[in-house]
């Protein structure tokens, strides 16, 4: 089948170059009274959707965050951050966040606080798609604005010596004794085992990557205990972790349960913990508490 130069050459003439940023593209707010304004400064790529008043309070809503400005204080909640929504006492609009905080705002009718139930239960569902996350907005119009500074931009969100440089440089400043407690693992080098976890992690140092391969086969989305904090006066260490899988019956994996009492035991026997323990409201004469890491 023969080529129509001409037809090509028209479809190259349709061809259109987008910015990023015009993908997402900013739209005027929807303003309940006509001499209203924006209540705060937009960030790149967040445009307000909606201005209204409620009883003692200005109340916005963007494509990133509910903005409720009362009299003597400003909430600012991001709307993933929204768990749930939902009016009490008729005029009250009840916003209960993930992270444990509660935002109320009373509006003068039931119509009012229907509509901004109505507004927020919208915008709480699941996004139908990754691109609809702010984030992505925010990225796009970045790009555009920062146009010059591209190049620095690209070099340091590409991986390379200088993520591993970061993770190491943490765990020297939390004083993680990697000499003879701790370890630096690359079992998941290019997320080979666990896709939400990054690609060094740090664990007992005894530990070996084959005891870790079994554990992970045992924890939910592969995700092992791995150790991502540690206090500097006392040792204490914060590891991170999926389920584990017992099931209906009971089932347990002894490299999971040496694992967990390993990160205990090498808090324990941690060298860097008595370097800091003077600068932390402890003197020469305390006396810690042993530990028994031994299995019940």
């Amino acid at each position: 089948m023969g080529h129509d130069p001409a037809t090509e050459e028209g479809g190259q003439q349709n061809l259109e170059c987008i910015q990023a940023n015009q993908i997402f593209p900013k739209k005027s707010p929807v303003l309940e009274e006509e001499n209203m304004q924006v209540p705060f400064s937009e960030l790149h790529g967040e445009f307000t959707e909606y201005v209204g008043r409620a009883e003692d309070a200005i109340v916005a809503m963007s494509n990133y965050r509910l903005h409720i400005k009362f009299k003597e204080s400003i909430v600012n909640v991001p709307l993933q951050l929204i768990e749930s929504v939902e009016c009490r006492d008729i005029f009250q609009l009840h916003v209960t966040c993930k992270d444990c905080k509660v935002v109320r705002c009373q509006f003068s009718t039931l119509e009012q606080c229907q509509e901004w139930l109505k507004r927020l239960s919208a915008v709480g569902r699941p996004p139908s798609s990754l691109e609809h996350l702010f984030s992505f907005a925010f990225h796009a119009w970045c790009m555009d604005f920062y146009a010059g500074e591209k190049e620095q931009h690209g070099e340091l969100c590409r991986p390379g010596e200088h993520v591993t440089s970061w993770f190491k440089n943490e765990v020297e400043r939390m004083g993680f004794d990697t000499h003879n407690a701790w370890r630096i693992s690359d079992i998941n080098s290019k997320f080979r085992l666990c896709s939400s976890y990054p690609q060094q992690l740090l664990v007992p140092a005894w530990i070996t990557d084959k005891e870790l391969e079994n554990v992970a086969a045992f924890r939910s989305w592969k995700r092992f205990p791995a150790v991502v904090y540690r206090h500097l006066c006392t040792g204490a260490v914060i590891a991170r972790c999926g389920q584990p899988e017992v099931s209906w019956w009971g089932w347990r994996n002894a490299d999971d349960e040496h694992l967990v009492q390993s990160i205990a035991k090498a808090c324990a026997m941690d060298d860097s913990n008595r370097k800091h323990l003077a600068n932390c409201g402890y003197n020469s004469g305390t006396v810690l508490p042993d530990t028994d890491f031994g299995t019940s």
